[in-house]
């Protein structure tokens, strides 16, 4: 090997070093040692004792939280996940059109995404208020009062709705995770639109098509790859989905709002079940891991490129 070779080496080694020490110190050793607490029963104090696959065996067989838990982090992708994409890329395909205002647009719907999440569930808390500072329960009581003045059919409920509810709590929260997600994704897409080549559009243009079938045949087609990153960043954001709960929930979820990471958590803060909770955590990266594999693996399968 010649000198500038063993040079070059010697020079990536030492830029790597850091980065490589840091992320055995802080992420490959904890999560190895993870690993061997979700093998073991341990309170956190005591001596750990082995039981091997045990844990997991609690969660899958003899315990259906952990199910439940997993159930309602799947709703919240399906549900919350997919109408964040969808309005994100709806808006983006809107503003990419050059429309006055575009830039005013963007900081605004931007704006929630800069937002603490504990925040977020903060400001929801009263928008879901029972009391007279509850915005959306004051909002149905008019179109309500409204309904019933003109004679026209409205959902027999009784106001002011608990929306914070634990048993209405998934479905409650679904509208806040839209409504600070969207700005993000919504960004992601427009950069990415910006990329296509404008010549395709014009060319379509010339053939007749119509901007809906701009976006069918041209932008979505070549923003395929950016879609499964955002459903990356989507799986990996309401898989480990926790804050708002937590807040919304006085820091006492149940089997009717647990989520994953709550229940993690709790298990681990509350109930100092420790095995449990590392069980949890490993399939929680399990999960995590196959789905992300999943989609870029189909991502670069049906590449598109221009």
């Amino acid at each position: 090997m010649s000198l500038r070779k063993k040079e070059e080496r010697r020079f990536i080694l030492v830029f790597l070093a850091p980065a490589f020490l840091l992320f055995t110190g802080l992420v490959f050793l904890p999560a190895i040692r993870a690993l061997l607490y979700s093998l073991q029963k341990w309170d956190g104090l005591g001596t750990p004792e082995w039981v091997g696959l045990r844990n997991f065996a609690r969660l899958l067989r003899d315990d259906d939280i952990f199910l439940v838990a997993l159930g309602h982090n799947l709703i919240l992708f399906a549900i919350a996940g997919g109408c964040t994409i969808a309005l994100a890329l709806f808006f983006a395909s809107i503003l990419s059109q050059k429309i006055r205002g575009a830039s005013i647009f963007r900081v605004a719907f931007f704006f929630p995404n800069v937002i603490a999440l504990v925040a977020v569930a903060l400001l929801w808390i009263l928008l879901y208020s029972t009391t007279n500072f509850g915005v959306i329960n004051a909002m149905l009581a008019q179109v309500q009062g409204a309904a019933a003045a003109a004679g026209l059919p409205f959902p027999e409920i009784d106001l002011p709705f608990p929306f914070l509810q634990s048993r209405y709590l998934i479905s409650s929260i679904i509208p806040m995770i839209v409504w600070s997600a969207t700005g993000f994704y919504m960004v992601l897409f427009l950069a990415a639109i910006g990329g296509i080549p404008q010549s395709y559009y014009e060319a379509a243009r010339l053939e007749g098509a119509s901007h809906f079938q701009q976006f069918i045949h041209i932008t979505l087609p070549l923003l395929r790859e950016i879609l499964v990153v955002a459903a990356v960043f989507m799986i990996i954001t309401l898989m480990k989905f926790f804050d708002p709960i937590w807040v919304m929930e006085n820091e006492v979820p149940n089997r009717d709002s647990h989520v994953l990471a709550t229940l993690l958590y709790q298990k681990v803060f509350t109930e100092y079940d420790m095995g449990y909770a590392s069980a949890v955590a490993v399939l929680l990266f399990l999960i995590v891991l196959a789905a992300s594999a999943f989609s870029l693996t189909w991502s670069r399968k049906e590449r598109i490129e221009y």
